[in-house]
Parts: structure tokens; sequence; C-alpha cells
């Protein structure tokens, strides 16, 4: 029961008497106008709603009717047998519902003050429902004030209901009983009850609010086409949507699991939490179906800054190539998180790497083939201000200089036969507001870089068979294998153009510059394809090791890659040998240690005799050869023509397998 003071609370915030009485004077005026005799016998049948109207009245209101039918029936919990019933109305003196004990209850009944009947001063006269809808406030009306003389020995005790938000009225709960039994305190009861009603509504309403707001959000992360993976601070998963269920085979109760069960070790998701960083397009291989993703990793923090876990979203690798191609490699998947290795060589690129990402001075990459050079200027555009725009790359040597043109510039309707319909941008346009990779510069034609160094000088580009100039603003970062100064010195290639393609420059090693970081590349790839095409563990054996450290690798990381992928195929037992990586036989004994590059030879001359060597091994094919070497067939043959390769006595060469 309630306590004292909080009975005196409550009945001082009902009207005073005089102030009562003049509600209740004032309501018997009114009763009068209406035409109602104090001989009322109850509500008129004319107010009564039929089965349907009642049902459909109750579900249009069913929280309202669910939440105050439940703390009648609590309260009442406590009156029972003692002489009380109790109803609840709504706002339009409609009685919703009724209990009681059953006396009372027989009572009511004959008045037609039950359910699907209206209780209103209009319908019977005063009553406390009809003072309380009209007032708005709690009302204790003893029997002897009803106007209805057959409710003299009824007390009664009502208050409003109101809305979670207190604005407006939903009802009226009324609490009645022989006058024997009431006492004015009992109104204390009723205010309790009704705001006891209100305050649930509010609950409730506030529980649905956060409902609807997940439901908005689950709808949001189901509607991605990206897989989307919540873990907190541990690594642990928390919730997934279904493409990362589907995706990454996780089960849908894999709550609690750690995430690395699903996508290996290679990404430590809980280390990069703890230092509250996140990372962004690793590559990663799902440990149960082998297909390859780009993933990144974002920290979750609440307002505080505290750190609570991340979200981890990756989309599956071919579909972003395949939307990459699609926007015309809008996309730069590689940050400086993908460039593995920790020798000095490579540090002091990266280094510099890092400063040219701060700025937006024009870069030269100068590095061998298959050093990655692309992977250096993608790794540039996502660190540096222009990560949020397009990054387009083209490789100069590999297009047709009639056609370079058209590639770079784009080119207006009409420009050419079978030029496209309204023209089409080139690749200096979509890069706009973004980064242009220029790859192999040095085999750009000369008259083209004349046109080149206007873009660069003016911010500005015609499109070929145009008139109107486009301005265009992006940061330009060219690579090249060949000694630009030489071929400035030669007439080959623009010095004006070499200065400004050049303020920063970065040479990026090869790998045998390298020897530290071969053994840890070779053993990234083993374990990647192990879990791409679920073999079992690969072993290294020492002179394995010490012969893939050894060997200068002329095709860098691509052809690294290209043959340990080989060996993995070849070693059918799991031991990977020197010969599985097609190098043991490009040295004289196999039982000794491998020949390390003479001092006095230069660069040069040790790539033409790797060549040479590597296409005796395999009969002059340039499949394989190229293959083994990880080049390119159009390379090797400007190689062996550069170099003058003498083929083995008594062979022609083989294009094909």
């Amino acid at each position: 029961m309630l306590r004292n003071n909080t009975i005196n609370a409550m009945i001082s915030e009902l009207p005073n008497h005089e102030k009562l009485q003049k509600i209740i004077d004032a309501s018997f005026k009114r009763s009068k106008k209406y035409n109602i005799t104090p001989q009322v016998d109850g509500s008129p049948e004319s107010t009564k709603l039929t089965e349907q109207a009642f049902r459909q009245r109750i579900k249009k209101q069913q929280l309202f009717y669910d939440t105050t039918k439940e703390q009648l029936e609590n309260l009442y919990d406590l009156l029972k047998g003692t002489g009380f019933c109790m109803i609840f109305t709504d706002n339009e003196g409609y009685i919703l519902y009724l209990v009681g004990d059953p006396d009372l209850q027989a009572h009511f009944a004959h008045r037609r003050c039950i359910p699907r009947y209206r209780w209103t001063e209009k319908d019977v006269g005063t009553c406390a429902i009809g003072l309380t809808l009209l007032e708005k406030i709690s009302i204790f009306l003893p029997g002897t004030q009803m106007y209805a003389t057959t409710a003299k020995k009824i007390s009664n005790a009502s208050s409003p209901i109101f809305s979670p938000d207190g604005k407006e009225l939903l009802g009226v709960i009324c609490l009645s009983g022989y006058s024997e039994n009431m006492h004015v305190h009992t109104i204390g009861l009723v205010s309790q009850a009704s705001k006891n009603i209100r305050s649930r509504l509010q609950s409730l309403e506030k529980q649905q609010e956060i409902a609807i707001k997940n439901q908005y959000m689950t709808a949001i992360i189901e509607s991605k086409s990206s897989g989307i993976v919540t873990v907190d601070q541990q690594g642990n998963i928390v919730q997934t949507n279904h493409k990362a269920r589907n995706l990454l085979a996780i089960k849908a109760d894999a709550r609690d699991n750690l995430l690395t069960t699903y996508i290996g070790n290679s990404l430590n998701i809980a280390d990069c939490l703890e230092r509250g960083r996140g990372f962004r397009a690793r590559e990663i291989v799902s440990k149960k179906t082998g297909v390859s993703y780009f993933a990144s990793l974002d920290p979750i923090r609440l307002e505080e800054e505290q750190l609570v876990g991340g979200i981890f979203t990756f989309v599956e690798k071919n579909e972003a190539l395949r939307r990459a191609v699609k926007l015309i490699g809008t996309q730069a998947p590689f940050t400086f998180d993908s460039i593995l290795g920790d020798s000095p060589a490579l540090k002091s690129a990266l280094h510099l790497a890092r400063i040219s990402a701060k700025n937006t001075a024009s870069v030269l990459l100068y590095g061998e083939t298959g050093t990655g050079k692309e992977l250096f200027a993608q790794a540039i555009h996502n660190a540096s201000e222009h990560k949020n725009g397009s990054f387009v790359a083209i490789n100069c040597g590999a297009i047709p200089k009639e056609l370079l043109e058209s590639e770079l510039f784009g080119y207006e309707e009409g420009a050419f036969t079978g030029a496209q319909k309204g023209g089409r941008p080139g690749k200096i346009e979509l890069a706009n507001n973004g980064t242009l990779f220029l790859d192999e510069i040095g085999d750009m034609p000369f008259e083209m870089q004349v046109k080149l160094l206007r873009v660069l000088q003016f911010g500005e580009i015609q499109r070929v068979g145009g008139l109107r100039t486009i301005p265009v603003n992006l940061r330009i970062i060219s690579a090249t294998h060949k000694d630009l100064k030489k071929m400035i010195d030669v007439q080959q290639f623009r010095a004006d153009l070499y200065y400004r393609i050049s303020t920063l420059r970065i040479n990026i090693p090869p790998l045998r510059e390298r020897q530290g970081d071969i053994l840890k590349l070779v053993q990234y790839f083993i374990d990647r394809h192990i879990i791409k095409f679920d073999r079992r563990k690969q072993v290294l054996p020492s002179q394995t090791r010490l012969a893939i450290s050894k060997y200068s690798w002329p095709g860098n990381i691509r052809q690294l890659e290209s043959a340990t992928e080989r060996a993995i195929y070849l070693a059918e037992d799991g031991v990977l040998l020197p010969e599985h990586f097609a190098i043991s036989d490009l040295f004289s004994n196999t039982n000794k240690e491998v020949v390390k590059v003479v001092g006095t030879q230069t660069l040069e001359e040790v790539e033409s005799q790797i060549i040479t060597e590597t296409l005796a091994f395999f009969d002059n094919n340039i499949s394989k050869t190229a293959q083994s070497l990880g080049i390119s067939r159009p390379t090797l043959y400007r190689k062996i023509d550069k170099y003058r390769i003498v083929l083995t006595k008594g062979h022609e060469l083989q294009g094909e397998e």
C-alpha cells in the first residue's frame, strides 16, 4: 500500500472542497440542460457499440488497453473482496474494461456501466468519469453528490490517464465502492495507478522506438552488398549481416566466436583495435571457402571516445575488381599496410612514399619490372588528400601510340571513324579530383609528352576533335624502369616533362636488395595458397631457403609469387625443393652454395645470363620461360632482342607450350 506522505501529496493535488463543489454544481446545471432526469437508471442503450465496433476500438489503442488492463488487475488483487469495482474508459468515455466484486458488477451491469457503453456527463449526468473527462483532473465524488438517485450509495474516485508526452488524454481510470467503504484517500490509489500506466507507456514507447531503430539499422546493414561483421575489443563476433554469413560461411549462432576463426590470423583484429586503429583494403582469404576478399576495419567508439569494438567490412575480390573495371579504374584497394617487408631498402622507400602522400607534388616511382610500383602508387593515393577521388591507372607502353592520345584525353563525337556517340572522357578527365597513375611513362611517345606537359602546367585538357578546354585538378604519379636521364640525352624524353613529374623521386628496391624480405614474402604466398586451395602445410627445407634467398629474382615480386605458386603445385609431398621453383637448374652445382651475383657484373649482364639459362632450361619455350621469370611474353621478346641472346644450337623459339 502507499505510504501516508505519498497519499497526502496526492490528496494535495485534488481540487479543494470549494473548487470541487463549484465543479459539481456546474455539472448539475449542465445535466439539467441535457434533459437528464435524476431518476436515470444508467447509460442509454443507444450508446452501446456493436461487438465489431468495440473490437476495432480496442485494436486502435491496443497498447493503452493492454497496459491499463494489467494495472487494474494488479490493483484489484489488493482490493479483492473489500467491496470495490474498477473501470477504465477511453477518451470518449466508452467503457473498455471492468473488474470488481460480483455484487458491484451486478449493480453496474443493471445501470449499463459496463464495456461497450458510453459513460459521460451527457449520458448519465454528473459522475466522476464524466467530470474527469471534462476537467482532466483527479476527482473524488461522494455518492451523495451523484446526479442519478439510483447511484447515491456508490462513491467514486477517478483519475485521467495521459499519453507518454503528457499532451493527450487517453482515458480515465475509476475506482467505485459503497460509500461506507470509500475514503478520500482512495483517490491516492487511483492517481498512482494512472501515473504507473503513463510511466509504463513511456517505457514501452521507448522500447518500441529502440526496436524500430534497430530494425532500420538491421535493414540498412542487410541491404549492403558488402559483408559486415561487428566485433568486440577482443575480436569476437557480435553481429553479422546475411552477406557476411554467406560469404564466410559464418553460422547464425556464431556470436562470441573469434572472427579469425573464419578469416585466418593474417589480420590481427584484436591488436588493431587495442591500438585504436583500423585498416583499408587488406586482402583476406576465407578459411571455409578459399575465396579472396578485400577487407576494412573501422573502430567503434562511444561519445566519450571509449573504444568498444569495430566494424569489419569486406567485399569479394573479383567483385571489387569488377566494380573497378566498370568504373574505369576508380578504385585503389591497396594501402601502405598492403606492402609487406621490413628490409632497410624497402623502409627507406616507404618513408619517402609516406612523405609524398602528405603533399600534392608529382611523384616518380623508379623500379624494375615486378617491384610493385603500382602498389606504391595506390598506397600514396589512399594516404593522400585525394583518397576520396578516383585512382585511374594507364600503362603508357601497353597502348599503341595511335590510341594513347584518345585514351588519355578522351574524344568528342565524330572525332574519328568509330568514335562513340556523344564522345568519351579520357583517363585524365576521369581522374579529376583524384590521382592519375602513368605506368611505364618512359614508353610515352615524344609528341604525347608535350600534351601531358600542358596538363601539368595549366591544369586543363582538350579532347581529341574538341575545341573547348576542360579544367582538371589531379595528382600525377608516374612510374618507369628506364633511365629517363639517359633518354633525355638521346632526345627520347623531354627534360621539362622529367622535372615536372619527378618533384619527388622514389626508388623501389628490387628483391636482390631485399634479401631479408624474400623468405617472408614466400611464406606469405604459401600461407595464402594453403588457405585458398585447402592444401596441407608446405615445408621449406634449408637448401630451398638458401636457393630462393640467394637467387637474384630478375622478375622481382611478380616472379617470386609465380614461382611460389608453381612450387606448391609441383610439390606433391608438401616439401618445396629448389627445382620446384625452377631456379636450381640455373646454377651449375645444386650441392654447393648457390652462386652469388658477381660484383664485377652489371645488372644487364646478370639479367642476360639469367634469361639465357632459363631459355635453355625450357628448350627455348617462350611461354614457360616468361612464366618462370614472372614477365610477359612481349617483354621477354624485347629483352632477347635487346641483349642479342643467342639461342641454344639446334633449337628454335617456341611460342606456345
